[in-house]
């Protein structure tokens, strides 16, 4: 809880003013990250043990990735029988 945190407030610190992570483009740093950030809050249900709520520059960053169509597609995919 206390390294997700931390890292948290890394992601939260470089996306001041910025749209993503690296440079003004959607790139490998972000791609690298949404799987992390969404199943720590979905997955593992963890968004009020890790306070996601006081990190609002990483969920706007989160709610541009989900909205973009390459990761719609990925998240479409139908699990394996």
């Amino acid at each position: 809880m206390t390294e997700s945190k931390r890292l948290l407030g890394v992601v939260e610190t470089r996306l001041e003013g910025r749209s993503w992570l690296v440079d003004e483009a959607y790139g490998i740093a972000d791609i690298s990250l949404v799987g992390w950030v969404r199943n720590l809050i979905t997955f593992y249900e963890a968004r009020e043990l890790v306070s996601f709520d006081g990190y609002p520059h990483v969920a706007a960053w989160l709610e541009r990735c989900l909205a973009r169509p390459g990761v719609q597609r990925g998240l479409a995919i139908p699990q394996r029988p």
